[in-house]
């Protein structure tokens, strides 16, 4: 099942595919699901953690959330419907994975983007 992930305004940003990695709105990929929890970038660099349907930089400020997240939020903004499912590419060439990443904790709202995140187009 692939699930919507909200930005920090409500605006639903990507979907999480077969849990595995992530895919832009527009039918891009952005990054992987290693481990079930660590996130790392198309080319391998760690970015990040999602557990609980809450994703998270590296010092813990929160990316981005799905609607049905069920870790704590400094705030819940009015949500976006979610978009038509975009057309979803093939899995690029998985990378070697760059070291590990630890759970951050819990912080606020991240000052980052979604695309700086990602580092990658939307």
């Amino acid at each position: 099942m692939n699930e919507w992930y909200f930005d920090r305004y409500g605006q639903a940003s990507f979907i999480v595919v077969e849990n595995e990695r992530f895919v832009s709105k527009y039918g891009r990929n952005l990054g992987w699901i290693h481990q079930s929890k660590q996130v790392f970038s198309l080319t391998g660099q760690p970015l990040g953690w999602l557990e609980k349907g809450v994703l998270r930089d590296r010092k813990g400020g929160i990316i981005a959330f799905a609607r049905a997240a069920s870790s704590w939020l400094p705030s819940i903004p009015g949500m976006s419907g979610e978009p038509a499912a975009p057309s979803i590419p093939g899995p690029p060439a998985r990378p070697g994975f760059a070291g590990t990443i630890v759970d951050p904790g819990s912080g606020s709202w991240a000052s980052v983007s979604i695309r700086d995140f990602f580092g990658a187009d939307l």
